[in-house]
């Protein structure tokens, strides 16, 4: 499989990105001024504590999925389990979270979720696109457009229900899960500690742990390009004061990405 040092498609999608960048900066978009943003429903104290309450039972959820069915391992049976046993125990923290948030509302969801989407989105799939390119010519990726070690499992396994259980894990799960954790605890907490006039500190913080945590999973330009689509992510959660809007984006993005995949191989 050939992979072309650069395509019209990629060409026009890097395009689009920089100058809907430029249009993002100029109209005074990335203006983010620290205090007013951010609300205190949470404490960093409190936030840590949820966060690491969610990675514990993650890990717990995931280690009883995994040998639940150890003969699967490797199938998408056996993903099925895992993901879904991890996102089920830390339901608890979810529940806890929005107990917590219940008196502090989102605002301007759609307006946000749309800005955020059309900013980020190209930029992210530009990113990923032209350092798959970059990488794949150096000789440090392989041929294979698919960023993501559960999307290629997905797209090259026979539908079963196993299938839609990882598909829907990896659209509406991460998009709850992950959201709660990088935008609605880590986020706030990273604002805490960085200080500054403005959240970008911190946002640019969340969005590099945030890439650095699917290392293993998605290959090094994907890995990059997660983190732009972080920080539209993190924008979109404190212009909107909430997470239901990065969590829209984000499930929007997974659900794009598998249905775009799966165009390819029909």
């Amino acid at each position: 499989m050939e992979v072309p040092f650069v395509d019209l498609g990629l060409v026009l999608i890097t395009l689009f990105s920089i100058a809907i960048g430029v249009w993002f900066v100029k109209s005074g978009h990335a203006n983010l001024p620290r205090r007013g943003y951010l609300d205190p429903a949470i404490t960093p104290t409190m936030a840590i504590l949820l966060c690491g309450a969610m990675f514990f039972l993650a890990g717990i959820g995931g280690w009883w999925g995994f040998n639940h069915v150890p003969e699967q391992e490797g199938t998408i049976i056996g993903t099925a389990w895992m993901i879904c046993s991890s996102m089920v125990a830390q339901i608890p923290i979810i529940l806890l979270y929005a107990k917590f948030r219940r008196k502090c509302g989102s605002r301007h969801i759609l307006p946000v979720s749309i800005t955020a989407f059309v900013v980020f989105v190209p930029l992210t799939l530009a990113v990923a696109g032209l350092g798959h390119t970059l990488l794949y010519n150096l000789g440090l990726e392989p041929p294979t457009e698919i960023g993501h070690k559960t999307l290629e499992q997905i797209v090259q396994t026979p539908w079963s229900f196993a299938t839609w259980v990882v598909i829907v894990c990896v659209t509406v799960g991460a998009g709850i899960f992950e959201e709660v954790m990088y935008r609605g605890l880590i986020l706030p907490s990273f604002t805490a500690v960085f200080g500054g006039k403005s959240v970008w500190r911190a946002i640019y913080a969340t969005s590099a742990l945030f890439a650095v945590m699917h290392i293993g999973a998605a290959q090094p330009s994907a890995i990059v390009a997660l983190f732009f689509l972080s920080i539209g992510l993190c924008w979109a959660r404190v212009k909107s004061g909430g997470v239901l809007a990065p969590i829209l984006i984000h499930i929007i993005f997974n659900a794009m990405n598998i249905a775009f995949v799966y165009s390819t191989k029909i």
